[in-house]
Parts: structure tokens; sequence; C-alpha cells
């Protein structure tokens, strides 16, 4: 299928070394406090980026802490509203102050027999908890009601309301919405047995958790008002949800050529009116095409004319911008 073609232009260009394997971590790209952020890891060092309000530059900050999990062990990070560091490991949940040392470390439950399951992290939009999940306690019988999600004070740990998730030893990451909505969208991927799409509210009542309408994909963009696209493992389909309005689905069979599929972690908003979507020939393909699609119905608007081969990795910003990764360079674009 041909599509009108558009120039991309290079707005700017940064190396951060670690970048090209952090698309492939839950935390490697996050969207907090309404900007985002990308999480490297690189020689034992975390390296958590803020990407530039300022499209003429690539990050308008950085900081680094030492990882604390340099045996090998999964961790998710989050960076904090003042500037710490929230980091959810396999048996605790820790805040690091800016000059790395340790606020305060919540003790949990883990997964023994689940290498695959990891908890997350996010400050919740009010900025007065951190919200994190973890393994469950078993009854006792032996049996398992579900992982946890818990309120944690920012300040102090202390653990303000906890609710039984719908979910069992999944892995799991967070994304708050780009305008300040008072839930987060948290997935729980559990392999085989699929995955949930769940929004997460933290009141003076407890925390409510309910299902992101129908979204049931790892991959997932978020948008205003609520929307969620979700990108099918396999690359076969896009679907996007929003309270109060059907879902709109695409199969990959009738906007692509036969012989592409979706691919990439990031499916997301270039602005409110186009979404941007990489595709291949195969899942693990090194090179790939970038598509626009209305932000509505899905369809396709344009494909992306870069001036070298872009890969296949693109981080839509929502201000008309978007980041490719290239070894250890970070570049930042938009429509000529």
């Amino acid at each position: 299928m041909n599509h009108p073609r558009v120039p991309a232009r290079l707005l700017a260009s940064e190396s951060l070394p670690g970048v090209t394997e952090a698309l492939g971590n839950l935390d490697g790209w996050l969207l907090r406090d309404g900007a985002h952020w990308l999480v490297a890891r690189h020689d034992g060092v975390i390296t958590v980026g803020r990407v530039a309000a300022d499209p003429s530059q690539v990050l308008a900050h950085r900081a680094t802490w030492n990882d604390p999990a340099r045996d090998g062990s999964d961790t998710y990070c989050s960076p904090l509203p003042d500037g710490a560091l929230a980091v959810s490991g396999r048996e605790s949940v820790t805040v690091y102050g800016a000059d790395g040392t340790v606020r305060w470390e919540h003790r949990h439950e883990t997964w023994p027999d689940s290498p695959e399951a990891s908890g997350a992290c996010a400050p919740d939009p009010s900025g007065r908890a951190l919200l994190a999940t973890m393994a469950g306690p078993l009854g006792p019988d032996r049996s398992y009601a579900g992982d946890l999600c818990r309120a944690l004070d920012l300040a102090t740990g202390e653990v303000l309301a906890e609710h039984v998730l719908p979910s069992f030893s999944a892995s799991y990451a967070f994304q708050q919405f780009p305008d300040a909505r008072p839930e987060v969208l948290l997935t729980a991927s559990m392999g085989q047995d699929g995955t949930l799409c769940l929004l997460v509210g933290h009141t003076a009542a407890g925390l409510g958790v309910r299902a992101a309408g129908t979204a049931e994909e790892p991959y997932v963009g978020v948008g205003a008002d609520g929307v969620v696209i979700g990108q099918d493992v396999g690359g076969g389909y896009l679907c996007r949800t929003q309270d109060g309005a059907d879902d709109v689905i695409v199969e990959a069979g009738d906007v692509l050529p036969d012989d592409r599929v979706f691919v990439g972690y990031t499916p997301g908003f270039v602005d409110d009116e186009r979404i941007l979507v990489v595709t291949a020939e195969e899942q693990w393909a090194e090179e790939g095409t970038h598509l626009l699609l209305d932000a509505h119905t899905l369809r396709p608007l344009a494909e992306i004319d870069y001036p070298e081969a872009p890969g296949v990795v693109a981080v839509p910003l929502g201000d008309g911008t978007w980041l490719t990764l290239d070894e250890e360079t970070v570049r930042r674009w938009t429509t000529a």
C-alpha cells in the first residue's frame, strides 16, 4: 500500500549511553508529571533524563544514581517530583534522594517461583503518594488472592492503602496521562495468560482499581481525555480505547502491505490528531517504516521520509515531535 510521504526534519540529537537497550525495559520510557523521561542503564549507573519542552533540545535535565541491582536482578525506576528516584525491586521499594542517600525502604513479599514477575512504581498525580505493585501474601492454606498495589506515603514510606489486584505474578508498568488525570494506567503482563490494563486512583477513601476499557496489550500509548492506544504483541492490530466511546480497531492487513506488521514498543501521540507507529516485516527487524495515523480512526495519513534509515524505535512526545534511537544517540524529529 502506498501512502503520501512527508519529510522528517531533525531538530536535535544527544548521546545517552545505554538508551538503545532502555526501550526493552518496562521503565525505559515514562510519562510523569506531564513530561517524558528516558531511563538508561550503563556500567552500573542509572541515568534518568527529562525530555525538554523546548523542541530544539533532546534532554533538559539528566540525573544519575548508582544501580542497586548490580547482581542482575530486575528493578523498575521512576523519577519523583522533587528530583528523587523511586526503585522497585523484587523484595523492596526504595526512595533515593537526589544525592543518592536512601530516604526510606519498604520491604515486601517476593515471587520466589515466578522469575518473570516484577513490580513497578509511580507517584500518583497528587504527588503525595507512591503507587507500587508487589507480590501479595500467601493465605494460611497457601492460597494466593493476587498481587498487591500499595499507596505509600512519599515522605515516609508508610502504607496509606492497598488493593488486591486481579493479576498474578505479573510484570508491571505505570504511565501517567499527559493531562494530569487523577488515575494512572497500570499494565500487568502475565505471559500466556495475557495482559490487564488497569486504571489506578488514590483518594482519601483508599485505592480504586478498574479496567481501562477493553485495553489488553502491554504496548500502549496514552493520550489526553483518557485515550489508550494498544498494540498487539504480535503486531496484528491496533486498538483505540476511551471511556464513553466505541473501540476503534484496525487490523494490520487492512492498512499495511501483506508482509508487514506493527512493531516497536511505543505506539503513541505525536499530537492530538496524529499517532506514530512503526511497521516492519517481522517483530525483530532492525529497520522499519514509520507511519502517521489519524488519532481517531487509526487510518494511515502518511509515511515519514527520513534522510537515513530510522530503525524500529520511535517515542512520540505529544507536541508534534518524536524521538528515535540509534546506538547511543537520541534524535528529535518533526515533520518538515
